[in-house]
C-alpha cells in the first residue's frame, strides 16, 4: 500500500516541478564595483554647464582581435555606451549636452592637451572607454532537470577634461554585470536563445556603479561665464536663461590666475583667480544653448585689462 501511494504521488511531484520552471526567464543586473557614497546634491541648482560627450573607445581585446575584422560589433558596443551614458546624463537635468562623438574620438591623452584646437562649445568633456567585455554561457544538466544562465560582464573607464585647459580633472572606472538564467524540467519551462540585451544591460550597469560620482563632480564645480563686451557700467557675458541664468543673478568677476608649469608633471597649471569686480543680471537676450546671452551690470569694484583674462563666476 505505502508503495503505491508513493507511485501515484511521484507523477505529482513530477507536475509540480514542471510547474515551478513554467516562470520567464530570471534576469539580474548587478553594478560589481558600487562607487563610494557621495554627497546628496543640492536640489535648488539652477544653472547648467555645457558637456560635450566625447565618442567611447573600445579597448578590449575583442575589439583589437583579428577575429573582429569586418564586423561591426565594437562600434555597436562603443555606441550603445555613448548612449546610454548620455541619457544618465539628461535625465539628471543638471546640464547642456552636446553630443560631439563623431568627431571627438580622442583615445590618447597627449591629444587632450592640445584640445583647445578643437574648439569645443562647451565647459567639459566627457571621455570614456569599454576596457573590458565578455559573456559565457553556464548550466547543469540532471536526470530530469536542466538550467542554462548567460551572463554578461562589462568595465568602463569614465574622465572629465577641462576644456579650457585640457586637464583631466576626474577619473574612474566601474564594472556591471547582467545575466538571464531558465530552467526546464522533462523539457517543459522557460527557454531562450541568445539575449543581445545582456549586452547593452551589462554596459548600463559599468556606467551606473560611477555615474553618481561623475554628476557630483560635474555639479559641483563652479559655474562659469565670459565678459564679451563692456559698455560703460553695463556688459554682456555669455549664458542665459537655457543655462539657468535668471534676471537678478549676481555673479563674480575674476582675473584669471598666472600659468605656471608644475616641475613634476611638466603640465601647465593655473593659479587661483583674483576677484575684481560684482555684477548683477539685469535683462535675458534669447538665443540657444550656444549663443544665449545676457545683460548685467557692474555693482561693485572695476574691469580693467584684456577681457579674455577675466571670468565671470557664481563664486
Amino acid at each position: 500500500m505505502k508503495y503505491l501511494a508513493i507511485i501515484i504521488m511521484l507523477p505529482m511531484l513530477f507536475l509540480m516541478a514542471c510547474a515551478r520552471n513554467q516562470a520567464p526567464a530570471q534576469e539580474t543586473v548587478t553594478n560589481l564595483t558600487p562607487a563610494p557614497s557621495t554627497p546628496v546634491l543640492d536640489s535648488e541648482f539652477h544653472l547648467k554647464k555645457k558637456i560635450a560627450v566625447g565618442r567611447f573607445t573600445n579597448e578590449t581585446r575583442l575589439a583589437n582581435s583579428f577575429l573582429s575584422e569586418g564586423s561591426d560589433a565594437p562600434q555597436r558596443l562603443s555606441k550603445a555606451a555613448n548612449d546610454l551614458l548620455s541619457a544618465k546624463l539628461a535625465s539628471s537635468q543638471r546640464f547642456i549636452l552636446i553630443e560631439r562623438q563623431d568627431d571627438l574620438a580622442l583615445d590618447k591623452e597627449q591629444r587632450i592637451s592640445n584640445i583647445s584646437s578643437y574648439q569645443i562649445p562647451a565647459d567639459y568633456l566627457i571621455l570614456g572607454s569599454i576596457t573590458d567585455f565578455g559573456r559565457k554561457n553556464t548550466g547543469n544538466v540532471g536526470l530530469f532537470d536542466r538550467t542554462k544562465k548567460q551572463t554578461a560582464y562589462a568595465k568602463v573607464s569614465l574622465r572629465i577634461v577641462d576644456t579650457r585647459s585640457g586637464m583631466v580633472i576626474f577619473g574612474q572606472e566601474g564594472a556591471g554585470e547582467a545575466s538571464s538564467e531558465t530552467a526546464t524540467t522533462l523539457g517543459m519551462g522557460s527557454q531562450a536563445n541568445f539575449d543581445e540585451t545582456l549586452t547593452a544591460k551589462a554596459i548600463d550597469a559599468a556606467i551606473g556603479s560611477v555615474i553618481q560620482n561623475l554628476v557630483y563632480k560635474l555639479a559641483s564645480d563652479p559655474w562659469r561665464s565670459y565678459i564679451l563686451e563692456v559698455k560703460g557700467k553695463q556688459m554682456f557675458i555669455s549664458g542665459g536663461a537655457k543655462q539657468g541664468v535668471r534676471e537678478g543673478d549676481v555673479f563674480f568677476v575674476y582675473q584669471r590666475g598666472k600659468e605656471v608649469i608644475n616641475p613634476q608633471t611638466k603640465m601647465p597649471v593655473e593659479l587661483p583667480g583674483t576677484k575684481i569686480a560684482t555684477l548683477k543680471v539685469v535683462q535675458l537676450i534669447p538665443g540657444d544653448e550656444l549663443n544665449e546671452i545676457s545683460l548685467a551690470e557692474l555693482v561693485e569694484g572695476e574691469l580693467n585689462g584684456d577681457l579674455s583674462e577675466l571670468y565671470v563666476s557664481e563664486k
